[in-house]
């Protein structure tokens, strides 16, 4: 083998270990995301059936006057 190629090969395999490394570390990452994003979604699922503003909507609506329009001249 060349000696440049050889010296280029030598510099290049540290790096590619570290990238190796970080795509490993990224996707360790990406699975504990995914895994709480699914925890997640299944909370708020079941949250939906059980939520009193998503089921029953007006009779949480309450209708107050507005304290700063009713400062203001008419």
């Amino acid at each position: 083998m060349a000696p440049n190629r050889l010296a280029y090969l030598s510099h290049q395999e540290p790096e590619y270990e570290c990238l190796e490394q970080e795509n490993a570390v990224l996707r360790r990452e990406i699975s504990k995301l995914k895994e709480e994003l699914r925890h997640l979604s299944e909370a708020l699922k079941e949250h939906e059936k059980l939520c009193p503003l998503l089921l029953y909507p007006m009779n949480f609506v309450q209708v107050r006057p507005d304290p700063v329009a009713g400062c203001l001249p008419r």
